[in-house]
């Protein structure tokens, strides 16, 4: 059992509801990115609780992407306070470990939705 997280670029069709997967990025227990796309989801959906974010599809904006880059070149992705699933005994190690792909994640994003695309992020535990 764990904390599995995936963000991904697709083509989103309105009409049909089709979404077609161009490219994906995936992490196991990153704590910290988690906590920042609670937070995100929290602050986009405040009739929510933590709990509602399980298996619930995020849609991350430009203003999203930026935020976390930013927090990820300073090494400052908010701190995770619990959730034994997910890492968060690790986590340290984990922004460190994780970096790189965070850094990828984030531009390959900003010029996707540069291009029109979408980027989603879902998490399950």
């Amino acid at each position: 059992m764990g904390l599995d997280q995936t963000a991904y670029i697709t083509n989103y069709d309105p009409e049909s509801g089709e979404k077609e997967v161009i490219q994906e990025f995936s992490w196991r227990k990153h704590a910290r990115l988690q906590q920042f796309m609670q937070e995100t989801y929290l602050a986009d959906h405040p009739e929510s609780n933590w709990d509602d974010f399980n298996c619930e599809p995020l849609e991350l904006t430009r203003e999203h992407i930026v935020k976390l880059k930013k927090l990820v070149e300073q090494s400052r992705l908010p701190f995770c306070p619990g959730g034994f699933f997910w890492g968060h005994q690790f986590q340290e190690e984990s922004q460190s470990e994780y970096e790189e792909q965070d850094l990828e994640f984030c531009e390959t994003a900003l010029q996707m939705l540069d291009k029109g695309h979408t980027v989603v992020y879902e998490c399950w535990w």
